[in-house]
């Protein structure tokens, strides 16, 4: 079994001679940003916001979770974690073909990676989005709004529509657009790197299998099991992403020289 050294030196000539690299990430390259697992809230408040039929079907129940919105400041509050940074570099360095997320905490465009270079497979809580007529709106401005006691539901200043978190919500499919990019990503890279996620939500744990497929090189970094550990070229799955990343990269720069 090869030394977690040993693993690192692995990665860092995996990074170096690929050309386009695919990061995917979920909740575990944020848990240093002490962002929750929106999934894993329990609260009857938080639920109401996230399940999409009792949201749109139930006025009462949307005024009371409009009512709670301010739980998502600490979405605003949230920094980037070395993690983040070390994936931004990756972009600086002109390896990164993209970031493929599960997140919807908006942390790697704070750390440094252009929003046209992310794919949120699952949206984001920084952004409001008319079911009306589509438009987008910035969660903080609406946050003010209602934590100023100015409404107690926010509507769409355009069409009058409700407006909610642009995030795949329990009930709603997920987002076709984003999917089938990520999926045309994934293809098309030679080395993917999986980081943080344990592949339990589906299409989004198909994006790996789609790059093996087509030849790319696999690097899982998780703490814990993932299901595609017997597939990786590399596997670190008794750390956590912010604990092995930053060296990886910060190796690379000083192997390339930049």
């Amino acid at each position: 079994m090869a030394t977690k050294e040993e693993l690192v030196q692995q990665t860092v000539e995996l990074v170096i001679n690929a050309q386009q690299i695919v990061v995917f990430t979920g909740a575990g390259i944020s848990a240093d940003s002490r962002m929750p697992d929106i999934r894993s809230l329990s609260a009857p408040a938080a639920q109401e916001i996230i399940e999409f039929p009792k949201f749109r079907g139930d006025p009462a129940k949307r005024r009371k979770s409009w009512q709670t919105w301010n739980m998502f400041r600490m979405i605003e509050m949230a920094e980037p974690n070395p993690a983040h940074f070390a994936i931004a570099e990756l972009y600086k360095m002109g390896k990164l073909d993209c970031v493929i997320t599960q997140n919807v905490d908006g942390l790697h465009q704070k750390a440094g990676v252009p929003n046209d270079k992310v794919i949120e497979l699952h949206g984001s809580l920084r952004r409001l989005k008319c079911l009306g007529c589509g438009t987008v709106f910035d969660m903080m401005d609406i946050a003010r709004k209602l934590g100023g006691g100015d409404t107690e539901e926010s509507v769409c200043v355009s069409c009058g529509g409700m407006l909610k978190s642009a995030t795949v919500a329990f009930g709603e499919p997920p987002l076709a657009k984003e999917i089938e990019e990520a999926k045309q990503h994934s293809q098309n890279c030679d080395l993917f790197m999986l980081l943080g996620s344990s592949l339990m939500v589906y299409p989004a744990a198909d994006m790996p299998i789609h790059a093996i497929e087509a030849g790319a090189k696999l690097v899982i970094i998780n703490l814990g099991p993932a299901s595609l550990d017997d597939k990786a070229d590399v596997l670190f799955n008794t750390t956590t992403v912010g604990q092995v990343l930053p060296r990886i990269i910060e190796r690379v720069k000083s192997k390339l020289g930049s």
